[in-house]
């Protein structure tokens, strides 16, 4: 059984230190700033997870609308725009920053286990 991994998309240095984060951990990642979104959609089979801030990744929102791919968004506050679009997709979770990191290593770990099984 592959091990799927963990799409990042953010800016170059926070996608460094969660890359970092998460192979302390054992999971793999792959970071991708805006540039790369174009082809997103059609290179997602992959990953198990996507994490990204908001509203750094707010176009990833959009392009994840339709997909069942888990979205894990991170966010320095909650708002009502962020609430409503996270409604529209299905398989969205928000973390407030600062983070925990344990439950940031958990909520990672049993949605790759998760979408592995």
């Amino acid at each position: 059984m592959s091990r799927k991994k963990v799409l990042i998309i953010d800016e170059n240095g926070f996608c460094r230190v969660c890359s970092a984060l998460l192979a302390l951990n054992g999971f793999g990642s792959e970071c991708l700033q805006d540039a790369g979104l174009i082809d997103l959609a059609d290179n997602l089979e992959a990953f198990g997870l996507v994490v990204t801030s908001y509203p750094y990744g707010a176009q990833v929102l959009e392009i994840l609308k339709e997909s069942e791919l888990p979205l894990l968004v991170l966010s320095d506050s909650l708002s009502d725009t962020l609430l409503s679009r996270l409604k529209k997709i299905r398989n969205s979770c928000c973390m407030v920053k600062p983070l925990d990191y344990d439950k940031f290593n958990s909520f990672v770990r049993q949605t790759l286990t998760e979408v592995t099984n």
